[in-house]
């Protein structure tokens, strides 16, 4: 049987959903208060994130936030919905349409030399140019500005 451990769950009461935790960790029971208690440290973060919460529980491990969230009617760790995206999965899923996203708007790289080939002014230099550097930029940046 596992030993239980005393820890706090941080919760958010609404965005991105209710439950979503934001962080956990085990809190020492024996730990005398010292004026900079983890009890203030977690108070400091309430007032940083207003909309969250803070639970202590007995449990025999720390829970993935990316697999459970904290259901305070039935104060228990429950699975997550279909519609809860913790912001590590929303991360994935923006790189991953991020990329499909380069991938469906870049040309061919015979398309690619025949534009060069095809080139005749300044103008037409440029504005190829300015299209190149805009992708280079997006994938240096990691953002589409």
């Amino acid at each position: 049987m596992k030993k239980l451990l005393a820890i706090y769950v941080f919760y958010q009461k609404t965005d991105p959903f209710a439950g979503w935790i934001r962080m956990t960790g085990q809190v020492d029971p024996d730990q005398i208060s010292d004026g900079s208690t983890l009890k203030e440290r977690l108070d400091q973060l309430l007032i940083k994130y207003p909309d969250s919460a803070i639970k202590l529980l007995p449990v025999s491990e720390l829970p993935d936030p990316e697999v459970v969230k904290y259901d305070t009617v039935a104060e228990a760790f429950v699975p997550l919905e279909a519609g809860d995206i913790t912001p590590k999965a929303q991360r994935i899923l923006d790189q991953e349409t991020k990329a499909q996203a380069l991938i469906d708007n870049l040309p061919s790289w015979a398309q690619v030399d025949t534009a060069i080939d095809n080139i005749s002014n300044l103008g037409e230099a440029k504005a190829f140019i300015r299209k190149l550097s805009r992708v280079t930029y997006w994938i240096a940046k990691d953002a589409e500005d």
